[in-house]
């Protein structure tokens, strides 16, 4: 973490996503009803899988952080992906359903109604709110790497889009006389929402499934690597998201003539640049092989079986000399 400050966010994001998104899923319900606006009602979903989110980030973050244990040798990072399904599979759910109710009444033609104006105003204001919430939860989530608080901050953004969008949507039923355009807004957010949740699903998934990192992560620790004094090459990279981490291991290649103990040293010089320069990094771990391409132990240990076999033949032979003199 860059600041001091960064650590009372780190154990705050949460509270704060939740406490603010609750109030604001509030206001928009309350406007949304005694204005008649669909849009400003549909809007409130957006706050609403905020909270959830902001509460899994809650238990996300307490539990990704346990120590390893016997039962979870690898920690427990695996928990905010499972999290984060969570929060993509019940946004689909709902949105789905709220398309197919919303999409119905247009088609059906019934009739529409523009909202009152102080919808406009409740949207505006929410539309201030979600960007700096966005600016807050896009800062946390960069400075700890948690997917659960990234997936609030794009979240709160796309709020503020949401947001805007309805109160277009109300400007236009009044203005261009267009009462139907409300409605219009909501179906859209619907969609907005259930791509949202596809999105977040298919990362949760990934992550789930171990994907690699970034290929512009993979080339920046494969510069640092081969910056180290004794690496010949960068033979294999693999790495993984572990919750607010990325684990790594890799291959070097080292002199086919150094020694066991130097190429060890080698591949240790590696792992403490990698821990010192990348951030985020949690389990590093690097072995090294003969640049030539054979791994070095195996190459220590071929010679060794290589002068066994000859001090063998050697005693065969003088044995086998000692019985023909007799």
């Amino acid at each position: 973490m860059s600041y001091p400050q960064c650590v009372v966010c780190y154990h705050s994001v949460g509270w704060i996503g939740l406490i603010a998104n609750l109030a604001i899923s509030i206001l928009k319900v309350f406007v949304g009803i005694i204005s008649g606006s669909q849009a400003l009602l549909v809007d409130a979903l957006y706050s609403a899988k905020d909270v959830l989110t902001s509460f899994l980030i809650i238990l996300g973050l307490k539990f990704s952080k346990q120590p390893l244990d016997e039962q979870h040798q690898f920690g427990h990072g695996k928990a905010e992906f499972l999290f984060s399904l969570c929060v993509g599979l019940s946004m689909m759910t709902i949105t789905g359903v709220f398309v197919y109710f919303e999409a119905d009444k247009l088609l059906n033609g019934a009739p529409h109604q523009a909202p009152h104006m102080i919808a406009l105003w409740a949207a505006l204001f929410v539309v201030a709110a979600n960007l700096f919430l966005w600016y807050y939860t896009r800062c946390v989530a960069h400075q700890i790497n948690s997917p659960m608080v990234s997936v609030l901050s794009h979240h709160q953004k796309s709020d503020a889009y949401s947001s805007l969008a309805v109160a277009l949507g109300i400007i236009g039923s009044h203005y261009l006389d267009l009462p139907w355009l409300d409605a219009v807004v909501a179906v859209g957010e619907c969609v907005d929402l259930f791509h949202l949740g596809t999105k977040i699903t298919w990362d949760a998934v990934r992550g789930l499934m171990d994907a690699s990192a970034p290929q512009e992560f993979v080339h920046k620790i494969r510069e640092l690597a081969a910056t180290v004094a004794g690496v010949k090459s960068v033979e294999d990279v693999r790495t993984r998201r572990v919750g607010q981490e990325i684990w790594v291991s890799m291959v070097v290649g080292v002199d086919p003539e150094l020694t066991v103990e130097q190429g060890k040293e080698i591949s240790l010089w590696v792992e403490d640049l990698l821990v010192r320069m990348v951030p985020h990094l949690g389990d590093v771990s690097v072995h090294f092989k003969s640049a030539s391409g054979s791994v070095a132990e195996f190459d220590y240990i071929h010679k060794e079986i290589v002068q066994l076999r000859q001090q063998m033949e050697m005693t065969q032979q003088a044995t086998d000399a000692l019985g023909g003199s007799s």
